[in-house]
This record gives C-alpha cells, structure tokens and sequence, in this order.
C-alpha cells in the first residue's frame, strides 16, 4: 500500500465518510468524554472526526508505524497535542489495562484480524464498565459513496474496482458471522448490524 497515497485520499477525498461514522458513534453510543480507543487508526482519521465533535481523548492503536507517523501528524495538524497519543501495539494483544477506556472505535480493520474472536475479546476487556464499542467497516451511505466516486471521477482518479471489492477483505466481512464469533466469545451485550452503510459491531459493559 502506498501510505501516501491513502493517507491523502483520506484526509481529502474520503473526509465526509469519516465525518459520518463519527456522528453516527456519538449518537449510537452517547460517548462524548472520557478515553477512546481508535483501534487499527491507520492515520487516525475516524477518531481525529471524533475529536471534533466530542471532549474525548484519544488513543491512537496500529500494527504500522508508517500509519502512526501520519496518525502523529495529523493529531499536530488538527491541535489534539495533549489530548492525543499513538500507539505501536496489535488487537489481538491491546497493550492497555483492563477497563481502561470508554470508547473503542475502529473503522476498516476488522477485515484483517487474524483472529476476530480474539480481538473482540480484547475490545471488551479494555473498556471500562458502561463503555461502549463500535467497530466495523464500510464506505458510507450510497450518497456519500456516490459523491466520493464523483470527486474521483473529477479529478482523473480510477474508482475503486468493483470485482476486486467484492473479492477482497471487505466482502468477507460482510458474510463473516459475527454474531456466532461474540455468542462464542462470551460477550453478553452486543448488537449486530448489517447494511448499505456497511458492517458495525456495538458493544456495551
């Protein structure tokens, strides 16, 4: 993956996408203080959409340090010094104490969780008691996918191809059964959802 490249779509092109999962967390999940976790950050942009709608701070979670750099950049250029950190670690293993945030977050990862049994578990060990979390994936509503799509087009950009997204980590997601992995983990609160807007796991303590 060209780092560059996607931290630039990210931050420009796919800004409203991120701007809408953000507002869908606070109003899911009431979370507006405290710790969160932006679980697998990439360069921080979900949570970074977060921090400009709640009073929350922020971790910042990824395998890449080459993500982290840019997660570090970007918490300078949005002025979160101090209410932002990152941090070099796996979901499999969050290097985090038990209950110690709020919020977990993660937008895109999950595809790639090796084992998603697993790190689920280490969601929920890492929130404190009343958090919440909400993980998953997707691109957006249609419209926002459609108005993506069109700056694209705009700008002589290749939209993403259609048969390599439906056979790619995304589409597995979509057909994985989430519900039997949280059944078996052990996890008594959670709530599945499946939609245009893509694949988002919640979960309470």
């Amino acid at each position: 993956m060209n780092v560059s490249r996607y931290d630039e779509r990210a931050r420009g092109l796919n800004a409203c996408m991120y701007a809408y999962y953000a507002q869908q967390i606070k109003e899911s999940t009431g979370v507006i203080s405290g710790v969160c976790l932006d679980a697998g950050c990439g360069g921080g942009y979900l949570g970074l959409a977060l921090a400009k709608i709640t009073n929350l701070n922020f971790i910042f979670l990824d395998i890449s340090s080459a993500m982290l750099e840019k997660a570090d950049t970007h918490i300078v250029e949005d002025g979160l010094q101090g209410k932002a950190r990152t941090l070099l670690g796996d979901v499999h293993s969050i290097p985090l104490e038990e209950g110690s945030v709020n919020l977990v977050i993660s937008r895109g990862s999950i595809p790639f969780w090796k084992d998603p049994e697993i790190a689920l578990k280490e969601v929920y060990r890492v929130l404190a008691p009343g958090g919440k979390a909400f993980v998953g994936g997707g691109r957006g509503t249609p419209e926002i996918q459609a108005q993506i799509a069109a700056a694209m087009k705009a700008r002589g950009i290749e939209p993403p191809n259609d048969r390599k997204h439906r056979d790619g980590p995304p589409n597995r997601m979509m057909k994985r059964d989430y519900n039997g992995i949280l059944q078996k983990s052990g996890i008594p609160q959670f709530h599945v959802t499946k939609g245009n807007n893509g694949m988002w796991i919640q979960m309470g303590k």
